[in-house]
């Protein structure tokens, strides 16, 4: 292996947007000694995983297969030395908390400025740590302590899609109840299943039950 190979510094970018994968790789691509690669879900960036060594993985929280929750808690075990910098356009205090649960060695909001993101790669590659403001309440020292459970807001869409879960209503009853279509009912409830942490409609709606 040569000099050169040694000092490469190997990044995975875990992206679903082709566009905003590769608006990232353009990016980084100009930082001395990087080398960048993209994954477009979870299963194929696990694949990488076992075929390369990355010293870095860059993952949006919402991917086709898994939600970055979960693909961080697998690349933990995968490749416990691999850092992990979350670039994400979701700033929700169940996100903070969520992401406050798990060892990350930065966070970047997609809302910032692009250049904050060079930034980012620069301080973890020095073995730092890095937050953009939004998640600047990450950044604190790893407590032995579990942190306190703080409940998930619901948005008023959220409530209803949830109150029409809890009346087993199917999702095109609920399309057409709430005048929306079957693609947005699957959305709200993805992203409900992620905020309750639930794996189950039926465990969904006894998580529900808590809230109200």
């Amino acid at each position: 292996m040569t000099t050169t190979e040694k000092e490469t510094f190997k990044i995975l970018i875990v992206d679903d947007h082709p566009i905003v994968a590769e608006g990232i790789i353009a990016v980084l691509s100009r930082l001395e000694g990087t080398k960048c690669k993209r994954s477009l879900c979870g299963k194929e960036a696990k694949r990488l995983m076992d075929k390369e060594k990355f010293d870095l993985c860059v993952i949006d929280l919402e991917l086709p297969d898994m939600n970055g929750f979960q693909l961080i808690g697998q690349l933990h075990s995968q490749a416990p030395k691999c850092r992990i910098l979350i670039y994400t356009m979701h700033e929700d205090s169940w996100v903070i908390a969520k992401l406050s649960t798990l060892h990350i060695h930065g966070a970047v909001s997609k809302n910032a400025d692009i250049s904050e993101l060079p930034r980012a790669i620069a301080a973890l590659r020095n073995g730092k740590r890095y937050f953009s403001h939004a998640f600047l309440e990450l950044n604190k020292e790893e407590q032995h302590t579990a942190p306190p459970h703080v409940p998930p807001e619901l948005s008023g869409r959220e409530k209803e899609i949830l109150a029409c879960l809890s009346q087993g209503m199917s999702t095109t009853e609920i399309s057409q109840s709430l005048f929306i279509s079957t693609n947005t009912v699957k959305t709200y409830r993805k992203r409900l299943l992620e905020k309750l942490e639930a794996k189950n409609v039926a465990e969904l709606v006894c998580k529900g039950k808590e809230l109200f």
